[in-house]
Protein backbone atom coordinates (compact mmCIF):
# COMPACT_ATOMS: atom_id res chain seq x y z
CA UNK A 1 0.00 0.00 0.00
CA UNK A 2 0.92 3.49 -1.33
CA UNK A 3 1.79 6.17 1.30
CA UNK A 4 -0.04 9.00 0.75
CA UNK A 5 1.63 12.11 -0.57
CA UNK A 6 1.54 14.67 2.12
CA UNK A 7 3.18 17.94 2.62
CA UNK A 8 3.01 21.02 5.37
CA UNK A 9 0.19 22.32 2.70
CA UNK A 10 -1.84 19.32 1.70
CA UNK A 11 -2.95 16.38 3.92
CA UNK A 12 -1.36 17.81 7.11
CA UNK A 13 -3.69 21.03 8.38
CA UNK A 14 -2.75 20.57 12.33
CA UNK A 15 0.91 19.58 11.21
CA UNK A 16 0.65 16.26 13.18
CA UNK A 17 2.76 14.34 10.76
CA UNK A 18 5.38 16.99 10.78
CA UNK A 19 5.80 17.24 14.26
CA UNK A 20 5.96 13.61 14.70
CA UNK A 21 8.74 13.12 11.81
CA UNK A 22 10.58 16.11 13.50
CA UNK A 23 10.48 14.08 16.82
CA UNK A 24 13.59 12.61 16.58
CA UNK A 25 15.48 15.10 14.35
CA UNK A 26 16.39 17.98 17.14
CA UNK A 27 18.08 19.92 14.41
CA UNK A 28 15.38 20.48 11.93
CA UNK A 29 12.92 21.08 15.03
CA UNK A 30 15.08 23.61 15.94
CA UNK A 31 14.72 25.35 12.83
CA UNK A 32 10.77 25.06 11.91
CA UNK A 33 10.36 26.49 15.47
CA UNK A 34 9.46 30.50 13.90
CA UNK A 35 8.17 28.70 10.47
CA UNK A 36 5.00 29.85 9.39
CA UNK A 37 2.98 27.91 6.75
CA UNK A 38 -0.50 29.31 4.86
CA UNK A 39 -2.09 27.25 2.34
CA UNK A 40 -3.60 30.13 1.06
CA UNK A 41 0.00 32.07 -0.30
CA UNK A 42 1.21 28.80 -1.53
CA UNK A 43 -1.42 28.52 -3.86
CA UNK A 44 -0.21 31.62 -5.44
CA UNK A 45 3.15 30.65 -5.81
CA UNK A 46 4.50 29.20 -9.49
CA UNK A 47 5.08 25.68 -9.89
CA UNK A 48 8.90 25.96 -9.84
CA UNK A 49 8.70 27.37 -6.35
CA UNK A 50 7.89 22.54 -5.59
CA UNK A 51 10.55 20.37 -5.71
CA UNK A 52 7.14 18.24 -7.88
CA UNK A 53 6.24 20.82 -9.77
CA UNK A 54 3.57 18.85 -11.41
CA UNK A 55 2.21 18.46 -8.55
CA UNK A 56 2.72 21.40 -6.76
CA UNK A 57 4.19 18.90 -3.54
CA UNK A 58 7.33 19.84 -1.33
CA UNK A 59 7.62 23.46 -1.70
CA UNK A 60 11.35 25.00 -1.45
CA UNK A 61 10.70 28.89 -1.53
CA UNK A 62 12.14 29.26 1.44
CA UNK A 63 14.58 27.91 3.92
CA UNK A 64 11.82 26.93 6.13
CA UNK A 65 9.91 25.30 3.91
CA UNK A 66 12.50 23.19 2.43
CA UNK A 67 13.59 22.03 5.54
CA UNK A 68 9.39 20.58 6.41
CA UNK A 69 9.54 19.29 2.73
CA UNK A 70 12.42 17.29 3.25
CA UNK A 71 11.00 15.74 6.51
CA UNK A 72 7.96 15.10 4.53
CA UNK A 73 9.17 13.39 1.79
CA UNK A 74 11.81 11.21 4.36
CA UNK A 75 8.30 9.27 4.50
CA UNK A 76 7.09 9.23 1.54
CA UNK A 77 6.95 6.02 -0.65
CA UNK A 78 9.86 5.73 -3.47
CA UNK A 79 7.46 6.00 -6.08
CA UNK A 80 8.54 9.89 -6.18
CA UNK A 81 10.60 11.00 -9.38
CA UNK A 82 14.14 11.18 -8.96
CA UNK A 83 13.84 15.01 -10.01
CA UNK A 84 11.66 15.88 -7.03
CA UNK A 85 14.50 14.20 -4.59
CA UNK A 86 17.33 16.16 -6.61
CA UNK A 87 15.87 19.46 -6.71
CA UNK A 88 15.10 18.98 -2.71
CA UNK A 89 18.91 18.08 -2.95
CA UNK A 90 20.04 21.18 -4.56
CA UNK A 91 17.63 23.79 -2.44
CA UNK A 92 19.40 22.13 0.86
CA UNK A 93 22.62 22.86 -0.72
CA UNK A 94 21.05 26.61 -1.50
CA UNK A 95 19.80 27.07 1.47
CA UNK A 96 22.96 25.83 3.76
CA UNK A 97 20.86 22.85 5.10
CA UNK A 98 23.13 20.19 6.66
CA UNK A 99 20.63 17.21 5.46
CA UNK A 100 22.99 14.89 7.18
CA UNK A 101 22.36 16.72 10.44
CA UNK A 102 18.21 15.49 10.35
CA UNK A 103 18.81 11.61 10.23
CA UNK A 104 19.39 9.60 13.69
CA UNK A 105 22.73 7.44 13.92
CA UNK A 106 21.06 4.70 12.88
CA UNK A 107 20.08 5.90 9.50
CA UNK A 108 23.40 7.04 9.53
CA UNK A 109 24.95 4.11 9.95
CA UNK A 110 22.62 1.87 7.62
CA UNK A 111 22.80 4.48 4.81
CA UNK A 112 26.72 4.02 5.29
CA UNK A 113 26.37 -0.11 4.41
CA UNK A 114 24.38 0.94 1.14
CA UNK A 115 26.07 1.34 -2.47
CA UNK A 116 23.41 3.88 -4.26
CA UNK A 117 23.55 4.89 -7.98
CA UNK A 118 22.65 8.56 -6.44
CA UNK A 119 24.16 8.55 -2.86
CA UNK A 120 23.59 12.68 -2.69
CA UNK A 121 19.51 11.81 -2.59
CA UNK A 122 19.93 8.17 -1.59
CA UNK A 123 17.88 6.54 -4.33
CA UNK A 124 18.77 3.69 -6.16
CA UNK A 125 20.71 0.80 -4.45
CA UNK A 126 23.42 -1.55 -6.25
CA UNK A 127 23.76 -4.10 -3.71
CA UNK A 128 21.91 -6.96 -5.42
CA UNK A 129 21.74 -8.13 -9.28
CA UNK A 130 18.05 -7.11 -8.72
CA UNK A 131 18.86 -3.49 -7.49
CA UNK A 132 21.19 -3.49 -10.13
CA UNK A 133 18.55 -4.49 -12.70
CA UNK A 134 16.00 -1.62 -11.27
CA UNK A 135 18.31 0.82 -11.57
CA UNK A 136 18.99 0.37 -14.59
CA UNK A 137 15.48 0.15 -15.73
CA UNK A 138 15.13 3.45 -13.85
CA UNK A 139 18.36 5.73 -15.20
CA UNK A 140 17.46 4.59 -19.10
CA UNK A 141 14.12 6.16 -18.25
CA UNK A 142 14.67 9.13 -16.18
CA UNK A 143 18.44 10.24 -17.29
CA UNK A 144 17.10 13.34 -18.97
CA UNK A 145 15.76 14.44 -15.62
CA UNK A 146 19.20 14.98 -13.75
CA UNK A 147 21.80 16.71 -13.61
CA UNK A 148 24.95 16.01 -16.14
CA UNK A 149 27.54 15.57 -13.31
CA UNK A 150 25.09 13.15 -11.40
CA UNK A 151 24.07 11.16 -14.43
CA UNK A 152 27.60 10.43 -15.47
CA UNK A 153 28.50 9.58 -11.95
CA UNK A 154 25.08 7.55 -11.30
CA UNK A 155 25.95 5.59 -14.70
CA UNK A 156 29.67 5.09 -13.44
CA UNK A 157 28.76 3.60 -10.84
CA UNK A 158 26.18 1.19 -12.15
CA UNK A 159 28.69 0.26 -14.73
CA UNK A 160 30.89 -0.93 -11.64
CA UNK A 161 28.39 -2.44 -9.23
CA UNK A 162 27.37 -4.46 -12.57
CA UNK A 163 30.90 -5.69 -12.81
CA UNK A 164 31.63 -6.80 -9.59
CA UNK A 165 28.32 -9.38 -9.94
CA UNK A 166 29.28 -10.15 -13.91
CA UNK A 167 26.17 -8.50 -15.78
CA UNK A 168 25.70 -6.73 -18.62
CA UNK A 169 24.35 -4.00 -19.14
CA UNK A 170 22.88 -1.88 -22.37
CA UNK A 171 25.06 -0.57 -24.42
CA UNK A 172 23.31 2.92 -23.73
CA UNK A 173 24.59 2.81 -19.81
CA UNK A 174 28.08 2.59 -20.99
CA UNK A 175 27.29 5.56 -23.34
CA UNK A 176 25.39 7.78 -20.59
CA UNK A 177 28.31 6.83 -18.21
CA UNK A 178 30.92 8.03 -20.17
CA UNK A 179 32.64 4.97 -21.25
CA UNK A 180 32.94 4.80 -24.50
CA UNK A 181 34.58 6.25 -27.36
CA UNK A 182 34.34 9.27 -29.18
CA UNK A 183 33.58 9.67 -32.99
CA UNK A 184 35.69 12.80 -33.77
CA UNK A 185 33.58 13.45 -36.86
CA UNK A 186 30.18 13.39 -34.97
CA UNK A 187 31.09 15.87 -32.23
CA UNK A 188 32.72 18.52 -34.66
CA UNK A 189 29.36 17.71 -36.60
CA UNK A 190 27.29 18.74 -33.64
CA UNK A 191 29.99 21.48 -32.35
CA UNK A 192 29.62 23.19 -35.52
CA UNK A 193 25.23 22.82 -35.76
CA UNK A 194 26.15 24.84 -32.25
CA UNK A 195 27.80 27.62 -33.61
CA UNK A 196 24.91 27.99 -36.50
CA UNK A 197 21.86 27.81 -33.81
CA UNK A 198 23.82 29.92 -31.58
CA UNK A 199 22.04 33.28 -31.45
CA UNK A 200 25.24 35.06 -29.33
CA UNK A 201 28.84 36.06 -31.92
CA UNK A 202 30.82 34.94 -28.54
CA UNK A 203 29.40 31.51 -28.42
CA UNK A 204 29.02 30.83 -32.22
CA UNK A 205 33.07 31.73 -32.63
CA UNK A 206 33.72 29.85 -29.42
CA UNK A 207 32.15 26.65 -30.25
CA UNK A 208 33.57 27.05 -33.99
CA UNK A 209 36.97 27.52 -32.53
CA UNK A 210 36.20 24.26 -30.48
CA UNK A 211 35.33 22.42 -33.59
CA UNK A 212 38.52 23.79 -35.32
CA UNK A 213 40.79 22.19 -32.43
CA UNK A 214 39.13 18.93 -32.16
CA UNK A 215 39.67 18.73 -36.12
CA UNK A 216 43.16 18.11 -35.61
CA UNK A 217 42.45 15.23 -32.77
CA UNK A 218 42.78 11.04 -33.62
CA UNK A 219 39.71 10.16 -35.61
CA UNK A 220 38.34 8.09 -32.45
CA UNK A 221 38.86 9.84 -28.82
CA UNK A 222 39.25 7.64 -25.93
CA UNK A 223 40.28 9.72 -23.17
CA UNK A 224 37.79 9.95 -20.51
CA UNK A 225 39.22 12.46 -18.46
CA UNK A 226 39.72 14.37 -21.95
CA UNK A 227 36.03 13.68 -23.05
CA UNK A 228 34.63 14.62 -19.78
CA UNK A 229 36.43 18.03 -19.37
CA UNK A 230 35.35 18.92 -23.19
CA UNK A 231 31.83 18.42 -22.42
CA UNK A 232 31.96 20.26 -19.56
CA UNK A 233 33.16 23.39 -21.93
CA UNK A 234 30.26 22.44 -24.09
CA UNK A 235 27.65 22.24 -21.04
CA UNK A 236 29.00 25.97 -20.27
CA UNK A 237 29.11 27.17 -23.87
CA UNK A 238 25.45 25.70 -24.25
CA UNK A 239 24.33 27.40 -20.94
CA UNK A 240 25.71 30.67 -22.21
CA UNK A 241 23.99 30.08 -26.14
CA UNK A 242 20.79 29.42 -24.56
CA UNK A 243 20.26 25.79 -26.30
CA UNK A 244 19.47 23.98 -23.31
CA UNK A 245 15.81 24.11 -23.97
CA UNK A 246 16.54 21.55 -27.22
CA UNK A 247 18.29 18.43 -25.14
CA UNK A 248 17.03 15.46 -26.47
CA UNK A 249 14.91 16.91 -28.79
CA UNK A 250 17.22 18.50 -31.65
CA UNK A 251 20.29 18.46 -29.94
CA UNK A 252 22.12 15.51 -27.58
CA UNK A 253 22.91 17.01 -24.32
CA UNK A 254 26.85 17.25 -24.17
CA UNK A 255 27.60 14.00 -22.14
CA UNK A 256 25.96 12.51 -25.46
CA UNK A 257 27.24 14.58 -27.79
CA UNK A 258 31.12 13.81 -26.93
CA UNK A 259 30.36 9.95 -25.89
CA UNK A 260 28.45 9.00 -28.81
CA UNK A 261 29.11 6.13 -30.37
CA UNK A 262 28.52 2.10 -28.30
CA UNK A 263 31.99 1.11 -28.35
CA UNK A 264 33.14 0.76 -24.91
CA UNK A 265 36.65 2.37 -24.36
CA UNK A 266 39.59 0.06 -24.25
CA UNK A 267 41.95 0.31 -21.41
CA UNK A 268 44.52 2.76 -22.21
CA UNK A 269 48.68 3.13 -21.26
CA UNK A 270 50.47 5.60 -21.28
CA UNK A 271 53.37 4.83 -23.50
CA UNK A 272 55.53 7.89 -23.58
CA UNK A 273 52.89 10.67 -24.19
CA UNK A 274 51.03 8.25 -27.32
CA UNK A 275 47.94 6.37 -26.00
CA UNK A 276 47.85 2.32 -26.32
CA UNK A 277 45.08 0.27 -25.36
CA UNK A 278 46.44 -2.31 -22.59
CA UNK A 279 45.74 -5.27 -24.57
CA UNK A 280 47.98 -4.34 -27.27
CA UNK A 281 50.81 -4.11 -25.43
CA UNK A 282 49.89 -7.21 -23.38
CA UNK A 283 49.83 -9.06 -27.06
CA UNK A 284 53.71 -8.02 -27.45
CA UNK A 285 55.99 -10.84 -27.69
CA UNK A 286 57.76 -12.03 -24.89
CA UNK A 287 61.63 -11.37 -26.84
CA UNK A 288 60.33 -6.91 -26.68
CA UNK A 289 60.42 -7.41 -23.39
CA UNK A 290 63.16 -9.14 -22.95
CA UNK A 291 64.94 -6.53 -24.91
CA UNK A 292 63.82 -4.11 -22.57
CA UNK A 293 65.08 -5.78 -19.70
CA UNK A 294 61.61 -6.26 -17.89
CA UNK A 295 60.55 -10.08 -18.50
CA UNK A 296 58.23 -9.70 -15.46
CA UNK A 297 55.96 -8.05 -17.55
CA UNK A 298 55.89 -10.92 -20.41
CA UNK A 299 54.51 -12.54 -17.72
CA UNK A 300 52.07 -10.53 -16.43
CA UNK A 301 50.61 -10.62 -19.95
CA UNK A 302 50.28 -13.40 -19.98
CA UNK A 303 48.42 -14.25 -16.81
CA UNK A 304 45.65 -12.15 -18.66
CA UNK A 305 45.24 -10.18 -15.35
CA UNK A 306 44.81 -6.36 -16.68
CA UNK A 307 44.68 -4.16 -13.70
CA UNK A 308 48.40 -5.75 -12.62
CA UNK A 309 49.83 -5.43 -16.04
CA UNK A 310 48.33 -1.20 -15.99
CA UNK A 311 50.27 -1.13 -12.19
CA UNK A 312 53.50 -2.53 -13.43
CA UNK A 313 53.26 -0.33 -16.93
CA UNK A 314 52.70 2.62 -15.44
CA UNK A 315 55.90 2.53 -12.94
CA UNK A 316 58.21 1.88 -16.35
CA UNK A 317 60.71 4.65 -16.59
CA UNK A 318 60.54 6.55 -19.48
CA UNK A 319 63.46 5.67 -21.84
CA UNK A 320 61.62 1.95 -21.83
CA UNK A 321 58.46 3.42 -22.71
CA UNK A 322 60.65 5.35 -25.88
CA UNK A 323 61.74 2.25 -26.99
CA UNK A 324 58.47 0.40 -26.28
CA UNK A 325 56.51 3.47 -28.41
CA UNK A 326 58.06 2.14 -31.27
CA UNK A 327 56.45 -1.37 -31.17
CA UNK A 328 53.08 0.15 -30.79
Amino acid sequence: MQHPIIDQYHGDPAFAHLQAVARDVPAARDMLKTASFTKEAADLLPSGAFAWEDMRRFPVHTKEDTIASILYRSKTAGYIPIEVDTKLATAAKIYGIDVAAFESIAVKTAAAEINYALPEIKRLPLDTEGQIKIAEEVLCRDFTRLPLEMRADAFSRLVKAAGEHNMELSPLVYKLGGLTVCDKAQLCDWLEARSTAATGDAQKVAFQKLADGLRKAPDVISDRKDLVKIAGTIATLDKQAGLEKFYDKKLPDPLMTVFNTTKVAEDMCDVAGKKVACAKLMGLPDSVWDQVDVPELAKIAESGDLAQFKLAFATLPLDIKLVLRSYV
